[in-house]
């Protein structure tokens, strides 16, 4: 591996109260060619979420280790804590939409709206997709109305939070494979919980039985949930979020194969490279050679 992965942090936007941008990527291109962003066209792990609708030519776009096609229509989520990378050869034009959880939470609260959470669209493993026309047509003039208000002198900032939700809750419904519609409540209440105690217990335990019972649930029934959700069991998704939190640490930290079994709960080291061999054909140190 030849250099770490920077990791890169929110900053407020010129308008702290939005607490969201959209950016045009062409103006970011822009900035990259002036030499004011070295980070932009190189994995980049971020601390808050990345909505991208791509409106022009064809190109690629880098998440966690995968190389995603991207056209005109495309639409990109990229989660906190997820490395990715922007194409600066085919330079494809498009927009992003840049906001953190607490803003999210801040405008679900304000506008008294359940609005998705962006975890569950990386559990769902459907990183991107492609918008009909009309679809697409929509979101253009959702993010035209946000563009204008956002560029007043005084712009009305709940007015803003209202469009917002507007584009997430579009994007939500655009979604191909929503299995979340066919969910009750309880269903997606419990599946809320289980990716947020997936986030803080896998480096404890990857047992799915363990992690029910934390959840305030049966295996069965999270299991249940969990393909309803995702298509995918419970220990499926388990253990592609710690093989991919062990690609993450490998590639940020550079860090040491006995350093990163212990952070994530391994008795011994050589569990831990079979554990990640078996899941990715590969070994640890395979894999940051290879990075």
């Amino acid at each position: 591996m030849n250099e770490l992965v920077p990791e890169i942090s929110f900053r407020d936007t010129k308008l702290p109260d939005v607490g969201f941008e959209v950016i045009e990527l062409s103006s970011l291109y822009d900035r990259v060619a002036a030499g004011e962003i070295s980070f932009f066209g190189k994995p980049h792990r971020i601390d808050f979420h990345n909505l991208i609708f791509f409106t022009g030519n064809q190109g690629d776009h880098f998440v966690d280790f995968n190389t995603l096609q991207v056209e005109k229509g495309s639409v990109v989520l990229v989660n906190k804590g997820q490395v990715h990378a922007f194409d600066l050869t085919n330079k494809p034009a498009g927009k992003v939409v840049i906001f953190t959880d607490e803003y999210l939470d801040r405008v679900a609260a304000a506008i008294d709206i359940k609005i998705f959470a962006p975890t569950h669209l990386v559990s769902s493993y459907l990183q991107n997709f492609n918008l009909s026309t009309e679809q697409a047509h929509s979101l253009v003039r959702l993010m035209e109305l946000i563009f204008t208000e956002y560029e007043l002198t005084t712009p009305n900032i709940s007015y803003l939070q209202v469009l917002f939700a507007a584009l997430l809750t579009k994007v939500s419904e655009c979604r191909p494979d929503i299995y979340r519609h066919q969910m009750t409540p309880t269903q997606i209440n419990c599946f809320d919980r289980f990716t947020e105690t997936l986030s803080d217990a896998f480096t404890h335990t990857r047992d799915a039985k363990a992690l029910a019972l934390q959840v305030g649930t049966t295996y069965k029934t999270l299991n249940k949930v969990c393909k309803m959700a995702t298509n995918r069991t419970a220990k499926q998704l388990i253990d592609s979020y710690t093989i991919l939190e062990a690609k993450r640490r490998l590639s940020i930290d550079n860090i040491q194969v006995q350093q990163l079994s212990d952070y994530l709960g391994f008795d011994e080291p050589t569990n831990f490279v079979k554990y990640f061999k078996k899941h990715t054909l590969m070994t640890p140190s395979q894999f940051k050679r290879n990075t």
